[in-house]
């Protein structure tokens, strides 16, 4: 694979040892339905329809042979079904749902380029259809639905440790993108969540080759400005990002220079009402490469999966990250963490330590 920013290499995580939380309690690891084609790097989005998209990814070792190809998962059968074909081959892209039903995909590397091109999903068809392409080209950017429809497209980078501050705003309504001025920071590998009150937290990510920022700022959709908000305590790209059920965010893990070597199992809480980063439980494991690997399940208790060969919940209010019973079985990076609706969660895909992307799948459900 040839100019692409991911770093190819994990080593043993340490283990630490947490007393069970009741969910960690109720909740098993176990083998799903494998996927289609195997996938790392690729996207998982949930659609209004109560289904899984699964996009694009690398299909081959070495992150080679970028996939076009499209699935879509249904709980209620455990099952993957075609999704058509994607105009254009991606990994590291981004994808989110819009109010319609259907999902935007964006950006990404083609295996051959950082591409601009966006298209559209729609599940009653089965089809991708071209959208206007974005003013930049980016890669591990993130893509936030607003509460008014529109998507956030924020940062990513242009070229390997190219970071780009450059944001847009996509329209459902119109199907076109238009400029939504400069972060505070250039961000790749960052966390981006929509909050209760409509803005957006941006937080952490690559700023250089073998750097990452503790910085963060907040979009506020009403104004369209960017403003510095609290720092992480520590820097971190390769996170993960996501909102609690009682408004708080919660940054997990990461690296503070991107790479394998200084793997965090730390995380970090910021809260809304002051503004500040402050410790949150730690993991058993240290990880990173797990943006799209963690998910808030319907039960409120936050799952994270990924770069370790086991699979840990949070419940709020219990001191540390505790490890399900059943396992993975091998430490696969890139790999996507999906709440379903019905409490369980699906975990697909990623690659493992020899850089092999998986098809192999996973639930988390009550035992």
């Amino acid at each position: 694979m040839k100019a692409f920013a991911f770093a190819l290499w994990l080593a043993p995580a340490a283990t630490l040892v947490a007393a069970p939380s009741p969910t960690a309690t109720l909740l098993s690891v176990s083998n799903a339905t494998a996927m289609l084609s195997a996938r790392a790097a690729h996207q998982a989005t949930a659609t209004a329809q109560g289904l899984v998209l699964l996009s694009g990814g690398c299909a081959q070792a070495n992150c080679d042979g970028v996939q076009r190809s499209a699935e879509l998962f249904d709980p209620a059968t455990g099952r993957h079904a075609p999704a058509g074909t994607m105009r254009e081959a991606r990994v590291a892209h981004t994808a989110a749902p819009l109010p319609d039903g259907r999902v935007l995909v964006a950006g990404g590397w083609t295996g051959a380029a950082v591409t601009d091109s966006v298209e559209v999903f729609d599940p009653a068809t089965r089809r991708f259809t071209p959208a206007p392409a974005m003013a930049t080209p980016r890669m591990d950017g993130t893509a936030t639905p607003l509460a008014d429809g529109r998507v956030l497209i924020a940062g990513g980078a242009q070229r390997t440790n190219q970071p780009t501050a450059a944001t847009e705003l996509f329209d459902p309504a119109t199907g076109r993108l238009a400029p939504a001025g400069a972060m505070q920071s250039p961000r790749a590998h960052h966390g981006a969540v929509r909050l209760r009150d409509g803005r957006v937290l941006l937080v952490g990510g690559l700023v250089g080759r073998h750097r990452a920022t503790a910085s963060a700022e907040i979009y506020d959709p009403a104004s369209g400005r960017f403003t510095p908000t609290g720092s992480l305590r520590e820097p971190r790209c390769k996170l993960a990002a996501l909102a609690l059920q009682d408004g708080r965010v919660m940054v997990i893990a990461g690296s503070p220079n991107c790479e394998e070597g200084r793997r965090l199992a730390s995380t970090e809480i910021w809260d809304p009402a002051t503004g500040r980063f402050e410790p949150g439980p730690a993991l058993a494991h240290p990880r990173y490469k797990i943006a799209a690997a963690a998910a808030v399940l319907a039960s409120g208790d936050v799952l994270i999966a990924g770069n370790a060969n086991d699979v840990e919940v949070w419940t709020p209010g219990t001191p540390a990250f505790t490890t399900l019973r059943g396992a993975i079985g091998d430490e696969l990076s890139f790999s996507t963490a999906t709440a379903l609706p019905d409490g369980r969660a699906l975990i697909a895909g990623g690659y493992d330590p020899r850089i092999v992307p998986t098809a192999r799948a996973w639930q988390v459900a009550r035992r």
